[in-house]
């Protein structure tokens, strides 16, 4: 199921360096021979050989000392670790069972028979290192040898491996004619066929051999095997070739069954529907969504089949097997995961705070990283007690049974977007024995079917709350078969992962925002409504369109037509974008922020004209900070769910009868703040402009009228350097663009919020950059819209009155005083004897996290306790550290012990020192600056 270079690897350096040095010199000579016979036998290849650059896959020297294929992106392994015998086999079974059509022998179908010493022809798809074809004509001489290879790579490195000298020479001395269409899928083989037979109307009987499954030469060998005896359809050179491009039908290259010479035999599903009628019933009693789903289920393209005494998952169209040996695969899949598991170190890749460095958060990260960094790089075993582990694909599930068998796993999350697999899987596997494991205690399993694996995101965040989103950073992750659009989801699912974590609200950030929404409440600012608005506001807000501008580089070539509208739009400018539309001559009604540091003021008086900043609308959350709300006309808040300062103060106007709407996916660019901001005003339809979150070209990424740049179009910071070129992902306008995993996660949570908005709204990409799900991507010259009726602050200020609250200054001492620090400092206390005495072994660590942990949760239901509040996010940031440490202790583990114990002490100091300032100065304001920027 699965082949991974990692998995071929020796675990002993010294061992794998020694094996790649002993085949290093053969590779040199094998081809210099090869290049050599090239240029005898077939010289029109050798234009090909020496221009071509190894794009996607190279040779690797396994601990077996043979040679393979991997692939450079996915770490995957084209053979499996004995790659001549894996070979010789197929050679053998194809010699004994060749697929065969006929070309000319009208109505003949198409059968399997032993292959002839002199077969008349032999089609081969795919090249692989080329081992297949020296076999082949050792043991047969056939007079035409077709072969197709769509990928060139594939033909490099066989001339750096196979024989091909000997090959030539057998072909040569056999008056064998050998065809190599490289870099053919072979789509033009009814047009080659009829050219074949017009040289030689003797053919008829052609052999066909796949070595390898691909999307469209599948398709082409179904096509030849279909029209059998049809002279017209396998002649007829208008015929199209589709490839195979839906997820479900992804097939890896080198899958069981690959020459199809035989028909597996249908399971007896009788024998064991009982398994499946009890695995139903667990269903309906645990699991009443996937029950519904799945006892009406119908394979539609994987069905359940007996091979080889197993149970096994063919590909009615591809003729693909699932597994080459489902019992053996299992077994060692589970035995390399036990030994090698995979576990994000996303702990390790948490920055150090930046410009947030001196927070008593990022100093205490900035102390723990040196222990971390020798500590959690180790590589470990998989602890017989895991926490927290997801396993995407399920197949037929026999590697989770073994898995169970040998570990606990409390936290078992189980993704698999194929249901024909999951279907299958309950006529072998007994879920009733699995999901018993779970049904009791504090252990939990999860099931997400279904889907392409783009919402993976969004499920196991729900769930990874529900337990503590500290459990991400003790996460294991295991893939049971590998498929292209699941790996990518599991790539994606990690990066978003480790932008939550580092996204979690730790202390500082609790106690800022609770001091800054003190502040807005008694500085009058003004929030928005919870109930809907009535129908003068929404006759407003539905005929007025938005431009959304952001700051980044398309929005340049975009201001002209900004210019052209913006007396009939309203104007939202982004973070930064607002020193491009001053220095444009622009101004728009509304500026947001999203970020609650002070770092907003330096950016925001990059514009030096006080005049122009109070005739904008401030928007943003509870939290922006009181120095750059005070910049502007006025502030119109929403409260943003899931923070701290909303739990505190929400929740006090609510019982007051004062109702705030709260904004769900505010986060993590101000470009969502503003999406969801309006979508929640009742707004219809949006203008993205500059909302690029990629970018064409890594130097340009921001407006060049912004700060990121000076003067003379330098950048004001090397931004490659900090943030990385980033991965490719859809362009709006151009197939591709790069990005980065933050704008990665603001793409996805737009996308949710275009998605959930509770009125149908239309959103107009007009940026040059990444492609957005909900989104029309429409050209700027091709904005059309009406002259408003009215003047636009009028209605924008009619909007407001209808929709805000007014000011509710008298709230913010009768909420804030509610709350008692003697109890803070009491619970602080308590918290600081908790953690007072060094662990001994693995029992007391874990004991630890887990009182700590019930101490926090306890806080929550205290109304006049701020514990909660301020350090729920800290104290799951130290868990998962913590756990992830504790996660490797046992009897041997001395050095671990007293790690742990230091992260403990830097965690007491991280205690006292907030406790410390906190009941010193609780409604201190942030004194963050950006010291580098210029004014203009």
């Amino acid at each position: 199921m699965l082949k991974y270079i990692n998995y071929q690897l020796s675990d002993d350096d010294t061992l794998q360096l020694q094996a790649e040095k002993d085949v290093a010199s053969a590779i040199l000579n094998t081809t210099r021979q090869n290049i050599d016979a090239i240029k005898t036998y077939i010289p029109s290849l050798i234009d090909i050989v020496n221009n071509h650059k190894s794009e996607r896959y190279s040779l690797f020297c396994n601990r077996s000392g043979e040679l393979n294929l991997v692939e450079f992106n996915t770490g995957r392994t084209f053979y499996s670790e004995h790659v001549h015998q894996e070979v010789q086999q197929e050679v053998q079974s194809f010699i004994s069972a060749a697929n065969y059509i006929h070309l000319t022998t009208q109505g003949a179908k198409a059968g399997v028979e032993k292959l002839p010493s002199e077969p008349d022809a032999v089609i081969v798809f795919g090249m692989g290192l080329g081992h297949h074809l020296h076999e082949l004509v050792k043991r047969c001489q056939p007079r035409y040898l077709i072969v197709y290879e769509p990928e060139l790579d594939f033909l490099i490195s066989s001339l750096q491996v196979a024989n091909w000298r000997e090959l030539l020479e057998i072909i040569a001395f056999s008056n064998t004619r050998i065809f190599l269409q490289m870099g053919s899928a072979a789509t033009g083989i009814t047009e080659e066929l009829k050219e074949l037979l017009a040289f030689d109307g003797t053919l008829d009987k052609v052999y066909l051999y796949r070595h390898q499954f691909h999307p469209m030469m599948d398709n082409v060998f179904n096509f030849l095997h279909d029209h059998s005896g049809d002279f017209a359809a396998l002649t007829n050179s208008g015929h199209q070739f589709t490839e195979y491009t839906d997820a479900l039908d992804y097939v890896p290259e080198r899958s069981g069954h690959v020459l199809a010479n035989y028909a597996p035999e249908p399971a007896d599903t009788a024998a064991r529907q009982q398994l499946f009628e009890r695995n139903l019933e667990v269903l309906r009693q645990y699991y009443p969504g996937v029950y519904k789903e799945i006892h009406l289920h119908k394979p539609k393209r994987w069905l359940l089949v007996q091979d080889k005494q197993q149970l096994n998952l063919l590909h009615t169209e591809r003729q693909a097997l699932l597994y080459g040996d489902q019992e053996y695969e299992s077994e060692q899949l589970v035995e390399y995961f036990s030994n090698h598991p995979f576990k994000d170190d996303v702990i390790l890749g948490l920055r150090s705070g930046g410009k947030l460095a001196q927070y008593t958060h990022f100093k205490a990260v900035t102390k723990m990283r040196p222990i971390l960094e020798k500590t959690l790089i180790k590589k470990g075993v998989l602890p017989e007690t895991v926490e927290s582990l997801i396993v995407f694909g399920i197949g037929l599930g026999r590697h989770i049974e073994l898995l169970l068998q040998k570990h606990k796993v409390n936290k078992l999350y189980i993704c698999e977007p194929n249901l024909d697999f999951f279907y299958a899987s309950l006529f072998q596997t007994d879920w009733q024995a699995i999901v018993d494991k779970f049904s009791s205690g504090d252990q939990r399993l999860y099931l997400n079917l279904g889907g392409d694996g783009s919402q993976y995101f969004y499920d196991l965040m729900g769930q990874f709350y529900q337990v503590g989103a500290y459990s991400i950073a003790d996460t294991y992750l295991m893939s049971s078969y590998y498929n292209k659009k699941m790996s990518s989801a599991i790539h994606e699912l990690r990066s978003e992962l480790a932008v939550v974590l580092a996204l979690g609200e730790y202390f500082d950030h609790a106690r800022y925002g609770i001091a800054h929404t003190y502040h807005s409440l008694s500085a009058g600012h003004r929030f928005m409504k919870l109930q809907k608005s009535d129908s003068a506001a929404s006759s407003i807000s539905k005929n007025l369109p938005v431009f959304v501008i952001g700051n980044g580089p398309s929005l340049d070539t975009l201001l002209p037509y900004l210019k052209e509208h913006q007396n009939n739009a309203v104007i939202v400018s982004c973070g930064t974008a607002l020193r491009s539309l001053y220095r444009n001559g622009i101004r728009p009604d509304f500026h947001a922020e999203i970020e609650q540091n002070r770092a907003t003021y330096d950016w925001i008086t990059q514009v030096d004209d006080k005049d122009y900043l109070k005739q904008i609308t401030l928007l943003s959350v509870n939290g922006i900070h009181p120095d750059s709300a005070a910049l502007f006309k006025q502030t119109l808040l929403c409260m943003k769910e899931g923070e701290a300062s909303t739990f505190v103060f929400n929740s006090g106007l609510t019982k007051r009868g004062i109702q705030i709407k709260q904004l769900a996916y505010a986060y993590p660019t101000v470009t969502n703040l503003v999406m969801n901001y309006f979508i929640q005003w009742g707004f219809r339809d949006y203008y993205l402009m500059g909302v690029d979150l990629g970018f064409v070209d890594i130097n340009s990424h921001h407006s060049k009228f912004s700060a990121y740049y000076k003067e003379d179009g330098s950048q004001t910071y090397d931004y490659k350097s900090l943030h990385g070129g980033g991965p490719v992902v859809a362009g709006n306008f151009r197939p591709v663009v790069f990005t980065k995993k933050e704008f990665e996660v603001a793409r996805k949570l737009m996308e949710q919020a275009i998605s959930k908005a509770p009125e149908r709204i239309e959103v107009y990409n007009c940026s040059d950059g990444a492609k957005i799900k909900g989104s029309l991507a429409l050209p700027p010259e091709n904005i059309l819209l009406k002259p408003l009726q009215q003047p636009k602050s009028k209605l924008i200020e009619e909007l407001v009155t209808l929709t805000f609250h007014p000011e509710l200054s008298s709230y913010s001492d009768m909420i804030f005083h509610s709350f008692s620090m003697d109890a803070l400092n009491d619970t602080l206390n308590r918290w600081q004897e908790l953690v007072a005495v060094d662990v001994t072994d693995g029992v007391s660590a874990r004991k630890l996290i887990r009182e700590q942990w019930t101490l926090i949760r306890a806080c929550g239901l205290l109304d006049k306790n701020l514990t909660f509040s301020l350090f729920y996010g800290s104290a799951n940031y130290i868990s998962g550290i913590l756990t992830k440490i504790a996660s490797g202790l046992d009897e041997d583990s001395v050095e671990l012990l007293d790690n742990f114990n230091q992260i403990v002490q830097i965690w007491r100091d991280y205690l006292q020192e907030a406790a410390d300032s906190y009941l010193q100065d609780p409604l201190a304001f942030d004194q963050t600056r950006v010291p580098f920027l210029q004014k203009c």
